[in-house]
């Protein structure tokens, strides 16, 4: 994957079609650097050629994680800042016509670190603040639908949207018709709350799922910088080896009739096949007795336009899988292991 020293994006995007492939999933989210867009871009030589080699491995891309990193930068735009809300729009609209290339109908994104800009924390997200940063995601919402692109809110432990408070305020203040959720089983729990109850408040928004366990909360007093993003792996941990309620989660997915991706997510793991493929073997061996496969090929509810990938799959038939669809992985951390720095959304 590396030549003369250097990333080779070519090298990196096949080892991850193959490993994804290898584990037997059926698609993957891109992510952040060395995972994304732009280095598939690079790597294929336009958006119609990654599509075109991700089909050609029989996989799918699910979905894509917005970075507000501006490219070719270290700056990151703040939806907070309402000077930042055009560049936003502009990555946001970019990303979006990629996506719509690859038949991807959603754009994951998260909110800024919970830190202040002079490095202490935490950040007080009150009602004004989150008003502002709203009306930025109501905006980048809107301008991605026009591509087909449902717009996905998702939670980061340390960062302005982590817990169930802050998902109940954004999704008061946010416009359902371009605004969803992707509930990340792990980041609630870390974040000391239960996303189970989370998403049984807000099934109409749920258009995406990310799966991965936890050994329990955070402390309160961690200290939240650039650095939590490599640290909060400490408490993180694969499917079925942490304290989420995998049961519990399974049947709310079933009576909410969900139909989309599961995506399964890895931090930094030594042998991510090995691991991929344990994780689905967990779901489908200890959790197939709460199969959702009735409901394979019906819509996400309320997920409106750019939601057809989650008819697409229909693999997973062919497993006691408890997911409708398809199995995805967040590859890029599980083969880069220097990555933590752009975790930060």
């Amino acid at each position: 994957m590396f030549d003369s020293g250097k990333l080779d994006d070519r090298g990196f995007w096949e080892r991850i079609l193959t490993d994804v492939s290898a584990a037997g999933l059926d698609g993957i989210e891109v992510t952040f650097p060395p995972g994304d867009y732009l280095g598939a871009i690079r790597a294929y030589g336009s958006a119609q050629g990654f599509a075109g080699r991700v089909k050609q491995q029989g996989l799918e891309i699910c979905s894509g994680f917005l970075s507000t990193r501006v490219p070719g930068t270290d700056r990151r735009l703040d939806f907070g800042n309402p000077d930042d809300r055009s560049g936003l729009i502009e990555l946001a609209e970019s990303y979006a016509e990629f996506l719509d290339v690859c038949d991807a109908g959603v754009m994951v994104t998260a909110l800024g670190i919970r830190a202040n800009a002079d490095g202490t924390s935490p950040r007080i997200v009150d009602f004004r603040l989150a008003e502002t940063i709203a009306e930025s995601l109501n905006a980048v919402g809107a301008a991605t639908a026009r591509h087909g692109i449902r717009l996905a809110l998702h939670p980061e432990a340390f960062c302005i949207l982590r817990d169930s408070r802050d998902t109940d305020l954004f999704m008061l203040l946010t416009d359902p018709a371009v605004v969803s959720l992707c509930p990340d089983t792990a980041q609630y729990t870390v974040a000391g709350s239960n996303p189970i109850e989370i998403v049984s408040r807000h099934r109409d928004r749920l258009v995406l799922t990310h799966w991965k366990d936890a050994v329990g909360p955070a402390p309160k007093d961690v200290p939240i910088d650039d650095t939590v993003f490599a640290r909060q792996i400490q408490w993180f941990a694969q499917v079925g080896q942490g304290i989420v309620d995998w049961p519990a989660w399974i049947r709310l997915l079933r009576e909410v009739n969900y139909g989309g991706w599961a995506v399964f997510e890895l931090d930094g793991a030594l042998d991510p096949v090995a691991e991929l493929i344990a994780i689905r073997s967990y779901v489908e061996s200890s959790l197939s007795y709460l199969s959702l496969a009735r409901f394979v090929g019906e819509p996400i509810p309320g997920a409106g336009p750019g939601a057809e990938f989650s008819a697409l799959s229909t693999r997973g038939s062919r497993w006691l899988a408890p997911v409708a669809e398809s199995l995805a992985s967040f590859a890029t951390c599980s083969i880069i292991q220097d990555t933590a720095r752009n975790r930060q959304p």
